[in-house]
């Protein structure tokens, strides 16, 4: 930083005139210097930004309107690390200079213009950058440009005080402060910020479905990507089928959670609401919306097997899904789903208030499935508990059941049933899991799911 000052020399000889002319603007008892001094203080503290200290060593009223303007547009409250290196680089740059021939006093006032030159950020930030390092190096190499800014003073017991801290005027020194800082989103960014070993088909095993009446994936996003919320980065997918297109995804902004899901159902497809997912191999492609057009982040496939209808002796027909199924309960083996003809959440208690929930003082929670065969083999089943309702959390309470359990196929009056029972001291608000498997096997044959509220 700068200082510049400037001594000339004075003729002994004046006229009366020209004495009382200069009267006006020269101060003979050593304030030119000391408001000289007084600015470069006064620009010291202007390049360092500390508001607290602009207010406290100048006649600003600590509680004005101004003083809250210039408090708020130097805090870094609330301030992303992108803007506040973008600040600090355009504060690096920052120089000035008093100039001493501007100097003008009268009667306990005076003013004298500080020179500052700061890099020219608003041509820089008319280019488009995808990370800081970048925009703060272009920063550090761009031209200067000059802002002239008057400082006024008053004098307040023999000290000179600044007096238009915090004007408009002053405040155009910071306009950087105000400016977009814009970084672009590349898609090999957003690439990175996927978490390839949490993404998965939810409910479709080994990436084939068997009789589905949705198809879902769902991408997990490292929890940074929450900083890219307010950029308006938009994501969508599309669903093809044995090579054509057959649906499109709405928008979905990055960063607003950390999991995208990519889901269509039956009736999405165009088919009825109860009909299963046609078979065939479909393939997930998922887009960025970008300046220079869409990009493909990434693509996924999966296989959808569709069991065709059981015919023998006039039973049960399953082409078409069991209300709720795929939205409170699925079938992952095709076998076993061929025999059921009914399934759902027993009314113990009295407690059940809709298709899945319990009210909260239910004793024992039931899952029954209704098969045609009283000869079908023994299962085990678990029960689970989350006290939350994302997708990470019902993953994460799968790796520790609170009940496990056998069961075999009763016959009642109504029918033959698996009934899989937890009883509860005293259930918990919050979601409960049951996942049957194959006997002595992690082989999942059903998950369902209710509420307790």
């Amino acid at each position: 930083m700068k200082t510049k000052l400037y001594k000339r020399a004075v003729s002994v000889v004046l006229t009366g005139a020209v004495l009382l002319s200069l009267t006006g603007c020269l101060d003979f008892g050593g304030g030119k210097k000391a408001v000289i001094e007084a600015a470069g203080v006064l620009a010291e503290n202007i390049v360092a930004a500390d508001a607290a200290k602009l207010i406290k060593e100048s006649s600003l009223d600590k509680k004005s309107k101004d003083a809250t303007a210039l408090t708020e547009t130097l805090s870094l409250d609330g301030k992303k690390d992108e803007e506040k290196a973008f600040y600090e680089a355009v504060e690096k740059t920052i120089e000035y200079e008093v100039d001493e021939e501007s100097f003008t006093s009268k009667k306990g006032q005076a003013s004298i213009d500080i020179i500052f030159t700061m890099a020219d950020y608003e041509s820089v930030l008319k280019d488009k950058y995808t990370k800081i390092e970048d925009l703060t190096a272009a920063v550090k190499k761009a031209d200067t440009k000059e802002i002239k800014f008057t400082a006024e003073f008053i004098k307040e017991d023999k000290e000179w005080v600044a007096d238009n801290v915090g004007s408009k005027k002053f405040l155009k020194i910071y306009d950087y402060r105000t400016a977009k800082v814009d970084i672009s989103v590349s898609a090999d960014m957003v690439k990175a910020l996927i978490n390839k070993n949490m993404s998965s088909f939810w409910l479709a095993e080994n990436g084939k479905y068997v009789d589905t009446i949705f198809i879902e994936y769902s991408y997990y996003f490292d929890s940074s990507v929450a900083d890219f919320k307010d950029r308006g980065v938009k994501l969508y997918f599309k669903l093809s089928k044995d090579g054509t297109e057959v649906f499109t995804g709405e928008d979905q902004i990055l960063g607003e959670s950390t999991i995208v899901t990519c889901k269509v159902t039956n009736e999405q497809l165009g088919l009825d609401k109860n009909a299963f997912v046609d078979a065939g191999n479909y393939k997930i492609d998922f887009y960025m919306k970008g300046d220079a057009g869409d990009e493909l982040l990434d693509t996924v496939s999966v296989t959808v097997e569709k069991t065709p209808p059981k015919q023998n002796n006039g039973g049960n027909n399953n082409s078409g899904a069991l209300p709720g199924e795929g939205n409170y309960f699925t079938f992952r083996n095709a076998q076993f789903r061929q025999h059921v003809k009914a399934c759902g959440w027993l009314n113990n208690d009295n407690c059940k208030t809709s298709a899945n929930t319990y009210k909260k003082d239910v004793k024992k929670l039931t899952f029954s499935i209704q098969v045609d065969d009283l000869n079908m083999a023994e299962v085990d089943y678990k029960y689970f508990y989350s006290d939350k309702t994302d997708t990470d959390s019902l993953k994460n309470a799968m790796k520790e059941p609170v009940f496990t359990g056998s069961a075999k196929p009763k016959q009642f009056t109504e029918g033959i049933f698996y009934d899989f029972d937890y009883q509860v001291d005293q259930a918990k608000l919050g979601i409960y899991l049951v996942g049957i498997y194959e006997k002595g096997t992690n082989n999942l044959i059903c998950l369902a799911y209710v509420g307790v509220s």
